[in-house]
Protein backbone atom coordinates (compact mmCIF):
# COMPACT_ATOMS: atom_id res chain seq x y z
CA UNK A 1 0.00 0.00 0.00
CA UNK A 2 2.68 2.40 0.90
CA UNK A 3 4.03 2.28 -2.67
CA UNK A 4 0.69 3.38 -4.20
CA UNK A 5 0.94 7.04 -5.50
CA UNK A 6 -0.51 9.19 -2.02
CA UNK A 7 -1.16 12.76 -0.96
CA UNK A 8 -0.79 14.22 2.40
CA UNK A 9 -3.93 16.56 3.80
CA UNK A 10 -4.34 18.14 7.28
CA UNK A 11 -7.65 17.01 8.73
CA UNK A 12 -9.02 19.13 12.47
CA UNK A 13 -11.21 16.95 14.54
CA UNK A 14 -13.64 19.67 15.99
CA UNK A 15 -13.51 20.20 19.75
CA UNK A 16 -17.50 19.71 20.10
CA UNK A 17 -16.94 16.01 19.02
CA UNK A 18 -18.74 13.15 20.36
CA UNK A 19 -15.57 10.86 19.32
CA UNK A 20 -12.80 11.73 21.50
CA UNK A 21 -10.09 10.61 18.60
CA UNK A 22 -9.82 9.49 15.24
CA UNK A 23 -6.70 6.66 14.53
CA UNK A 24 -5.78 4.71 11.52
CA UNK A 25 -2.87 2.95 10.81
CA UNK A 26 -2.51 0.77 7.35
CA UNK A 27 -1.40 -3.17 8.32
CA UNK A 28 -3.09 -6.15 9.97
CA UNK A 29 -6.24 -3.98 11.15
CA UNK A 30 -7.05 -1.94 8.51
CA UNK A 31 -8.36 -3.54 5.28
CA UNK A 32 -9.81 -2.45 1.63
CA UNK A 33 -12.76 -1.77 3.28
CA UNK A 34 -11.61 0.48 6.10
CA UNK A 35 -11.23 3.41 3.55
CA UNK A 36 -13.42 6.51 3.09
CA UNK A 37 -15.42 8.98 0.52
CA UNK A 38 -13.68 12.06 -0.16
CA UNK A 39 -15.70 14.02 -1.72
CA UNK A 40 -14.20 17.61 -3.79
CA UNK A 41 -14.45 19.71 -6.87
CA UNK A 42 -13.37 18.60 -10.41
CA UNK A 43 -14.11 20.83 -13.26
CA UNK A 44 -16.99 22.66 -11.25
CA UNK A 45 -18.51 19.37 -10.63
CA UNK A 46 -18.72 17.51 -7.18
CA UNK A 47 -16.54 14.30 -7.27
CA UNK A 48 -16.99 11.31 -4.55
CA UNK A 49 -14.21 8.97 -4.77
CA UNK A 50 -13.20 6.60 -2.53
CA UNK A 51 -9.88 5.75 -0.69
CA UNK A 52 -7.48 4.49 2.10
CA UNK A 53 -6.23 6.85 4.63
CA UNK A 54 -4.18 6.52 7.98
CA UNK A 55 -2.86 9.29 9.87
CA UNK A 56 0.64 10.53 9.97
CA UNK A 57 1.80 13.29 12.41
CA UNK A 58 0.16 12.86 15.00
CA UNK A 59 0.09 9.26 14.85
CA UNK A 60 -3.75 9.92 17.11
CA UNK A 61 -5.25 12.97 16.41
CA UNK A 62 -7.07 13.86 19.67
CA UNK A 63 -10.59 15.79 19.99
CA UNK A 64 -9.82 20.09 18.90
CA UNK A 65 -6.48 18.39 17.38
CA UNK A 66 -4.99 18.76 14.09
CA UNK A 67 -2.53 16.36 12.12
CA UNK A 68 -1.42 14.82 8.77
CA UNK A 69 -3.39 12.45 7.43
CA UNK A 70 -1.40 10.20 4.44
CA UNK A 71 -4.58 9.22 1.23
CA UNK A 72 -4.25 6.61 -1.23
CA UNK A 73 -7.02 6.91 -3.87
CA UNK A 74 -8.18 3.76 -5.31
CA UNK A 75 -8.61 5.09 -8.63
CA UNK A 76 -5.67 8.53 -8.72
CA UNK A 77 -7.01 10.07 -12.20
CA UNK A 78 -9.67 11.34 -10.32
CA UNK A 79 -7.26 12.99 -7.83
CA UNK A 80 -3.91 14.56 -9.92
CA UNK A 81 -5.95 18.02 -10.23
CA UNK A 82 -5.86 18.38 -6.70
CA UNK A 83 -2.89 20.80 -5.47
CA UNK A 84 -2.33 22.25 -1.80
CA UNK A 85 -5.05 24.05 -0.80
CA UNK A 86 -7.90 22.22 -2.25
CA UNK A 87 -10.42 21.22 0.52
CA UNK A 88 -11.49 17.82 0.93
CA UNK A 89 -14.55 15.99 2.67
CA UNK A 90 -14.70 12.87 4.69
CA UNK A 91 -18.04 12.11 3.76
CA UNK A 92 -18.36 9.48 6.61
CA UNK A 93 -16.31 10.91 8.80
CA UNK A 94 -18.14 14.48 8.44
CA UNK A 95 -14.22 15.61 8.33
CA UNK A 96 -12.56 18.13 6.20
CA UNK A 97 -9.54 18.27 5.48
CA UNK A 98 -6.69 20.37 3.04
CA UNK A 99 -4.51 19.03 0.61
CA UNK A 100 -0.79 19.63 1.89
CA UNK A 101 0.86 17.54 -0.85
CA UNK A 102 -0.72 16.92 -3.98
CA UNK A 103 -0.59 13.73 -5.86
CA UNK A 104 1.84 14.48 -8.71
CA UNK A 105 4.33 15.02 -6.07
CA UNK A 106 4.30 11.69 -4.48
CA UNK A 107 4.94 9.72 -8.42
CA UNK A 108 8.39 9.06 -9.54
Amino acid sequence: MHDAPFLLARVHLPEERTTSFIYQRFGANVSAMDGSVFSFQRAGEPVNAYAWWETLDPEVIGRGGHGVIRIVPMTPDLWTHLKPGTSLTMTHERLHAQVTQSLMENQA
